[in-house]
């Protein structure tokens, strides 16, 4: 009978230590992992400049000063996280198509920094918490070399996973870079106007430089780090144009102590970003729903109204209460003839580009596409294209802003080319010698 009750109470007590082993448990709040919302890449302190400095210590004696290159580029990030995140960087070289050099005389195991600057959100944001910046190169980061860099930041409490990527440029100037942009035609297979541009990027190489090392040269249209065009003496390297609708035709001719010349043809010219400007609180007010605007965005072929601003996102006229994310909702009207492709946006609110959560869809009761999104407050950029969505790789193969946007010659945008030269030292690697650009206007100068 002893035994029994002795039982009980053990019994008894287990049964009580297990409900409060589960209140405790209840109590406690699950902590979610950090959300990245956006990251924006820049040179030096202005957000209008595109992500390229100047090599701290160039590795020759050169007085050229190419068009764009800061002392350093700013990496910022929106983080919706319970606490200040405890992220850090690594920093990563890469060869001209952005492949990772395993080269462990580039690329330390060290190289890293976790002094990044973070700030809360106002008071009413409610898509993100903590705003990070980063300045590179600093007391802890220097780079040795020029070329195509990558920041991939990783959390302390989980670095098996990469929670954001951002890219930039390091210059080691030792060639005079031009970029002269010509009108041109090509054959569309929309009924869109065929203005197109021929790009051609012209160098004058210092003698410390060898000509046959110097085979390759990246365009860009400013901002949209995303989509190059290759010019490249090495074919596999022009393999990373696939992704455009149209066959890119290149050329390069010439030699780098006379003026090597690297040239694109029958690039569509596209049209002047559309403009969404969002810091008139009467416009885009603080509500719990999306936002609509008031008319649908429409098919347009060589007009445009207002100048935009290069593919930026400006938010120096936005002020720091103000500073939070809004959600709109896209409304485009295909005029009765929906896309035989995939629809989406692209633009500077998510750095041109455009994954799967920036697909259109298709009302056919309204015989609209639609799309909500959070956006950052500011004035932004944008376009809408078509492509075929890659489930594989994520992205939009065959990518083309001619069926909504249509072409014209006097499209503003910048062109800025990176001219790349091969070196032997450290393992051998790429690196950016030269930096110039241009557009429809003329060439752009510093």
């Amino acid at each position: 009978m002893n035994i029994q009750k002795v039982m009980c109470m053990m019994v008894a007590l287990l049964s009580m230590g297990s409900m409060l082993h589960a209140q405790n448990d209840n109590s406690a709040p699950m902590k979610l992992p950090p959300q990245l919302r956006m990251v924006r890449v820049f040179g030096g302190n202005d957000e209008r400049l595109p992500p390229i400095a100047m090599l701290s210590i160039p590795t020759r004696k050169s007085s050229i000063l190419p068009t764009f290159g800061e002392k350093s580029v700013t990496i910022e990030l929106d983080v919706q996280s319970d606490l200040p995140p405890s992220f850090y960087a690594t920093f990563v070289h890469c060869a001209t198509d952005w492949s990772e050099d395993n080269n462990v005389f580039l690329n330390q195991i060290t190289f890293r920094t976790s002094n990044i600057d973070w700030k809360s959100a106002p008071v009413y944001s409610r898509y993100y918490t903590y705003r990070g910046s980063l300045s590179v190169p600093n007391s802890q980061v220097n780079f040795k070399v020029g070329g195509n860099w990558k920041a991939k930041f990783y959390d302390y409490n989980d670095d098996n996973k990469m929670l954001a990527e951002a890219r930039f440029f390091i210059v080691d100037p030792a060639a005079e870079c031009f970029v002269d942009v010509y009108g041109d035609l090509y054959e569309p297979t929309m009924k869109v106007s065929p203005a197109a541009f021929t790009i051609e990027t012209q160098i004058q190489t210092l003698r410390a430089v060898m000509d046959n090392q110097v085979q390759t040269a990246v365009v860009y249209r400013n901002n949209r780090w995303n989509e190059p065009i290759v010019i490249s003496q090495i074919g596999s390297l022009e393999e990373a144009n696939n992704y455009h609708k149209y066959p890119v035709r290149t050329q390069v001719s010439g030699f780098g102590s006379i003026g090597k010349r690297f040239r694109v043809d029958k690039i569509p010219a596209e049209n002047d970003y559309r403009i969404i400007d969002m810091n008139n609180l009467g416009y885009f007010p603080r509500i719990n729903g999306p936002i609509r605007p008031p008319f649908a965005d429409l098919r347009r072929n060589g007009t445009f109204f207002d100048r935009a601003d290069d593919g930026i996102l400006t938010t120096r006229f936005t002020a720091l209460s103000d500073d939070e994310y809004v959600q709109i909702e896209f409304i485009l009207d295909p005029e009765s003839r929906p896309s035989e492709r995939d629809v989406f946006i692209a633009g500077s609110f998510n750095s041109w580009t455009p994954d799967r959560s920036w697909m259109m869809y298709y009302d056919e009761k309204d015989r609209l596409y639609k799309l909500r999104q959070w956006v950052r407050r500011g004035r932004h950029n944008y376009l809408y294209g078509t492509g075929n969505y890659n489930a594989d790789t994520q992205k939009f193969d065959s990518m083309s802003y001619e069926e909504f946007e249509g072409n014209t010659r006097a499209t503003p945008h910048s062109f800025i080319s990176l001219i790349y030269y091969r070196e032997f030292e450290y393992g051998g690697y790429d690196t950016i010698i030269g930096v110039g650009a241009g557009n429809s206007f003329g060439r752009i100068s510093r």
